[in-house]
């Protein structure tokens, strides 16, 4: 078994293929364009589901069996077809142009799985068995989603506002000073507590005692 990297990618305008046109090619379909791809779909049908996403533009649907030129100028493929030898091909085709492919319940086709992702603002958490397990995966990310609430969008979207201020004017240990400070857990426990006013006058405070 391959030792994979984890790495996030921005998808935003970028091309990606997804051949297949049933439920799981529709489950990749909507999270893809959620992060602003642009998706082809190659299959000679698709299910009722997926009509709706195609719009022309950042969906468009080509109505035939896959061939190699599809594969064209993608950064992702998805290969979620329940034909064996059409993976097969997909995936041969992709590895040769050395183009990431993920092809649906076949890890040794793979060369890159999709984890299971929790999402609370800015705070992403990807869990993955690196193809062993996807329910495991789901089970663990449904454990961290009940340790990491709502709050932590809060948390993260305040913070992120005090970046540049704090860039702009605190030196670098001053920064790193900062931090630690509206880090320690007094500020996210204001917010659990939906004392948003609070726990923006405890970065107000910790932020002004380090002005020179």
């Amino acid at each position: 078994m391959a030792n994979y990297y984890p790495v996030y990618i921005d998808l935003n305008h970028k091309p990606v293929l997804v051949v297949g046109g049933g439920t799981v090619a529709c489950r990749k379909v909507e999270t893809l364009l959620r992060y602003g791809a642009m998706v082809r779909i190659i299959s000679p049908e698709i299910i009722p589901a997926l009509q709706p996403l195609i719009d022309g533009v950042h969906c468009i649907w080509i109505n035939k069996t896959y061939e190699r030129e599809d594969i064209q100028n993608a950064v992702l493929v998805f290969s979620c077809t329940e034909k064996e030898e059409v993976n097969a091909r997909v995936a041969q085709d992709a590895k040769a142009r050395n183009i990431l492919i993920n092809v649906v319940d076949d890890p040794e086709k793979c060369s890159f799985f999709v984890p299971s992702v929790l999402k609370r603002g800015d705070l992403s958490i990807a869990v993955s068995t690196g193809g062993s397990s996807p329910l495991v995966a789901r089970q663990i990310r449904e454990e961290l989603e009940n340790f990491y609430g709502n709050e932590m969008a809060e948390y993260l979207e305040l913070l992120r506002t005090w970046r540049l201020e704090a860039k702009n004017k605190l030196p670098g240990i001053k920064r790193q000073k900062l931090w630690a400070q509206v880090t320690d857990g007094r500020v996210l426990q204001l917010i659990k507590k939906g004392q948003l006013d609070q726990a923006k006058e405890v970065i107000e405070n910790c932020f002004q005692s380090l002005l020179d």
